[in-house]
Order: C-alpha cells, then sequence, then structure tokens
C-alpha cells in the first residue's frame, strides 16, 4: 500500500568514518556529488540499516539502492527513458517517488513532480509542452488521461528486470528537476541547485516532497548522512 506523510529524521546505526573526501562532498553545496556514492556505501557497509519507514514497510539501505538499480534498468530497458527525457510523477510524496527521481537523474532525465490538484490538472498542457515521454503515478490515485504511457509507481520495482543499465557517474550540473511554479513558467533544477536552496524547515511531505526548498535542504542530505525517513 502507498501511503505519504509526515517524516523526520533518526541516525541509524554507526557508518564508521567517512573518508575525507565524502565528508567534504557531504557539505553544501556539494552534496549534488555525493548522494549516489554515498546511497552505494551505505547500501554496501550497512545495508540492514532503514533507509525509509512507514506504518506498512521498513526499507533498509541495501533495500533502497537495489530498489534504484531496479528501477533504472525498468525506465531504460522496458519503458525507453533517455538522457533528457521529461517524466511526470502524478502522486502525494510517496516514498518510492524517492527511488524513481533518483533512477531518473542517473538515467539523465528529468522528474516533473506534480503534487498538487493544481498542476496535476496543468498536466495534459504540460505533455506536449516539455515533450513527456511519460508519467507515473502514485496507486492510490486515479492515472492520468494522457496520450503517453502512463504506469503505476508500483510497477517501477515491483519485479525483477532483465535488462542491464547503463549507467555512467551523474553530473551535478545536469538538469534532474523540472519545478512547475504557479505562474505556469517551468524552472529547471539540478542536484547541484537543488543543494544551495535554503530550508524552509518543512517537515511535512505530503505534497512538497519534491519543493527545491525541501527535497535539496532535507531529505537529500539525510540519506547522504545514513539516516532515516519516517513517514507517519
Amino acid at each position: 500500500m502507498h501511503e505519504a506523510g509526515k517524516v523526520f529524521f533518526r541516525k541509524i546505526g554507526s557508518f564508521g568514518p567517512l573518508p575525507a573526501s565524502m565528508m567534504s562532498s557531504l557539505s553544501t553545496p556539494s552534496l549534488s556529488t555525493s548522494l549516489f556514492q554515498a546511497l552505494e556505501r551505505h547500501a554496501r557497509e550497512a545495508p540492514h540499516s532503514i533507509a525509509c519507514a512507514s506504518r506498512f514497510r521498513l526499507a533498509s539501505y541495501r533495500k533502497l539502492w537495489s530498489r534504484i538499480e531496479r528501477a533504472t534498468a525498468r525506465l531504460q530497458g522496458e519503458w525507453g527513458v533517455r538522457a533528457g527525457d521529461v517524466v511526470a510523477y502524478w502522486g502525494d510524496g510517496h516514498p518510492d517517488a524517492l527511488v524513481l527521481y533518483v533512477a531518473l537523474a542517473r538515467c539523465g532525465a528529468l522528474l516533473l513532480p506534480l503534487e498538487q490538484a493544481a498542476a496535476r490538472a496543468a498536466l495534459p498542457q504540460l505533455a506536449g509542452k516539455v515533450a513527456l515521454a511519460l508519467a507515473v503515478h502514485d496507486d492510490e490515485l486515479r492515472a492520468p488521461r494522457i496520450a503517453q504511457p502512463v504506469h503505476p509507481l508500483s510497477r517501477l520495482i515491483g519485479e525483477p528486470c532483465a535488462y542491464q543499465a547503463t549507467v555512467s557517474v551523474p553530473d551535478p550540473d545536469t538538469c534532474s528537476l523540472l519545478r512547475l511554479e504557479q505562474d505556469g513558467s517551468l524552472q529547471r533544477l539540478s542536484l547541484r541547485q537543488l543543494a544551495e536552496a535554503a530550508d524552509s524547515g518543512l517537515r511535512d511531505l505530503r505534497g512538497a516532497l519534491f519543493d527545491a526548498d525541501v527535497l535539496g535542504p532535507t531529505v537529500l542530505p539525510a540519506l547522504c548522512a545514513g539516516d532515516t525517513l519516517c513517514w507517519l
């Protein structure tokens, strides 16, 4: 079952001292260069530490990284996502949407998050404007009616994918998020720009998981540090 809600961070376990190079890269504004390295390292060195927790399930760092790799393979091999493509997220801040975002960044593609009703209503017009490749929706929400392919979020990681993903080291200056502004304009944001955003202080992720002042200053640093994201 998919769920969204409030989040808090809790340090789980000990990963041991990080190398000086990684400690340097974890500090803002260099978060962007360390995210993928940190997630892979946590999966390898602290595989049973919890990355995401909710009322329904726990996801260790090993499980999280496994889902990211599977999602990357499915996006490339089965859904045909290529570098520069735009994929819409029609949802409400589900934990697996983070998997989708990181996997898209590894593909060199962009996520267009639509977490508000007004933004979702604009999708048919946006689809042509941004040359949308496909959309992924929370299972609890009715799938959007667009010409492009639409997949439930659970399908992204629900079954093994035989395809072997081709991934290069992500460029922190490559845009990975396409944000719809209130005036209808679209802003392209890279991981580096997200890392530089001011912290809003918001800890309720419902409808705001991919806000620049939440994702960059709050969620991604927690994952880099090996903390636990808890959806209540």
